[in-house]
């Protein structure tokens, strides 16, 4: 079996930190077997047969805008099975005036209904499942995303 590769971008909005977030998601990936290619441009998206050679691609973008031709090169590269990951704001956020982005992703993000930053108390109720082992109840500041 030949060796997984990712193509990891990362720009845009600086709120949500995406360069260390574009090393975090690759040191998980190369925990799992995998290596990545890290970019902080979206030039690495002109070339629609280079894509198709990666394994998963993760944009890490927010609020930002892409090239028509960028966004059709990485919907064919998904097209052939090339898989396609995000988090937060940096999937269904990042690139808000792309209506091919939008149904590549099946979202856009729309609000934060009941504000941004609310603190929430979470509960651990089954501390001895699995998931939870080593956990104990822990606050977090957070939002609601609405999206559509």
């Amino acid at each position: 079996m030949s060796e997984k590769n990712a193509l990891i971008t990362w720009g845009g909005w600086e709120g949500h930190e995406p360069e260390q977030v574009a090393h975090l998601i690759a040191s998980m990936l190369a925990e799992q077997g995998l290596t990545s290619d890290i970019y902080n441009s979206l030039d690495c998206f002109d070339d629609a047969e280079a894509l198709t050679a990666y394994d998963l691609i993760v944009p890490v973008w927010t609020m930002s805008k892409i090239e028509k031709h960028q966004a059709e090169n990485v919907s064919e590269a998904v097209a052939r099975g090339t898989g396609l990951a995000g988090c937060h704001g940096g999937m269904c956020d990042a690139f808000r005036e792309s209506v091919l982005w939008q149904f590549m992703t099946g979202a856009n993000w729309v609000a934060h209904p009941g504000g941004d930053g609310v603190n929430y108390r979470v509960k651990i109720i089954d501390p001895e499942h699995e998931l939870n082992r080593g956990l104990d109840d822990f606050e977090v500041s957070s939002e609601q995303y609405y999206l559509h």
